[in-house]
């Protein structure tokens, strides 16, 4: 009920007074539209990891607030802003996540071997990135369709089929349980411990169960939605025994890479069903249990910059490489492709299909086109786990550690 003459009050005072104006329009006063951009250049420079999405209906010296934050922050400073200038505000400002509207349950466990997260909560929209089976994320709102946060801080969109919503404690409850951890690019899960029983679903690498037990050659597994089956031992480990064994170091991450050769590049992907320039890099990484930003346009300036030598001589295998339009007089570089270096003068990278290239003239594999537009490397390896928070592992995130 309260939260009802809330949203009444907000449309009575819409309805009455002006027509709402995001911040930059023309008819907003100044005064708001430099308070406004100078709190979303501070909280919220990136839209796609916050949100900071504010209209505003001016009256005089009243203003009502609209849209949405994920920055408490953010709207604690703005509210305070409007008051310091002079301003009567009525707050329809939401914070996210919605913790009323979505009934406490602001966390969900992908239920989906593979989900796919959209621009807009629609099937038709484009897809900007995906999860995979049993990783958390932060659930923001819902409109039909939920928008949620995953690991990599990325906001997006994506239908509820998808998702095992659940509660902090349920989420805590799932982190701490022993799980069994994909390691084969394609497999299924069984309803028995036979390969020739009724199949449950397909997972694929990274995809996290719940461990049960062990049945002969199957593991027992547990779906974040309460279904069991079986997976082979022989394509998936458990976590403890995967951790064990796991390996960091560039060579066996390129060897990973190399598994997924000949993968078709597909828009968003971040799985061995499909996989862009992004989604590769985040991918292997991910099989190694470390977490960098989604988009190449993050990545880029994360770890330790390097200009390139002429020879090449100062990378290391590991690097990533980034591509784009160099800085001009104009304009600022811009990074639109990402790649890996393996050590030659060699590259691999998804560009129709995930391949190998080289910036070598002599090397059957050499690329004209990548090597005209190379602008720099980041060397992140060493950076993993020293302070940035978005270069992380499972171990230390926060959406694996609540």
């Amino acid at each position: 009920m309260k939260t009802q003459r809330f949203l009444i009050g907000c449309l009575l005072f819409a309805s009455v007074h002006t027509a709402a104006a995001q911040a930059g329009d023309r008819t907003l006063p100044r005064d708001l539209t430099q308070l406004s951009d100078s709190l979303r250049r501070l909280y919220a420079p990136d839209s796609r990891v916050a949100l900071f999405n504010v209209a505003y209906t001016v009256a005089d010296k009243n203003v009502m607030l609209r849209g949405e934050t994920t920055s408490a922050q953010a709207k604690k400073a703005l509210l305070e802003g409007l008051a310091k200038a002079g301003y009567t505000t009525m707050d329809c400002l939401r914070l996210l996540p919605d913790e009323e509207a979505l009934g406490g349950k602001t966390y969900a466990i992908v239920n989906l071997s593979v989900s796919n997260l959209r621009i807009e909560p629609d099937f038709s929209a484009e897809m900007t990135t995906q999860a995979l089976l049993g990783m958390p994320v932060r659930v923001l709102e819902r409109k039909g369709w939920y928008r949620v946060q995953t690991p990599d801080n990325y906001i997006a969109w994506v239908n509820g089929a998808a998702l095992c919503r659940v509660s902090r404690e349920e989420l805590t409850a799932w982190n701490r349980a022993e799980k069994v951890i994909v390691t084969a690019h394609y497999g299924v899960v069984y309803s028995q411990p036979d390969a020739a029983s009724q199949t449950l679903s397909d997972v694929v690498a990274g995809n996290r169960l719940k461990y049960l037990s062990t049945k002969g050659a199957f593991f027992e597994v547990a779906y974040p939605d309460g279904r069991t089956g079986y997976i082979s031992r022989s394509i998936a480990q458990t976590e403890k025994k995967w951790r064990a064994s796991l390996r960091q170091d560039a060579q066996s991450i390129i060897q990973t890479a190399r598994t997924l050769m000949g993968v078709p590049y597909l828009w968003a992907g971040t799985s061995s069903k499909g996989i862009d320039c992004s989604g590769l890099m985040r991918t292997v990484l991910y099989l190694h249990d470390i977490i960098i930003p989604r988009d190449a346009s993050q990545q880029a300036y994360k770890g330790e910059r390097l200009e390139i030598a002429a020879d090449f001589a100062n990378l290391q295998p590991g690097d990533l490489l980034f591509f784009g339009r160099k800085a001009t007089a104009g304009g600022r570089e811009r990074v639109v492709h990402v790649g890996m270096y393996i050590g030659g003068k060699q590259f691999i990278h998804s560009q129709g299909y995930v391949q190998v290239g080289s910036f070598a003239k002599e090397d059957p594999l050499f690329d004209a086109y990548n090597l005209g537009r190379l602008l720099f490397a980041a060397r992140i390896l060493p950076h993993i786990n020293q302070g940035d928070k978005e270069l992380n592992t499972t171990a230390t995130n926060s959406y694996f550690n609540l």
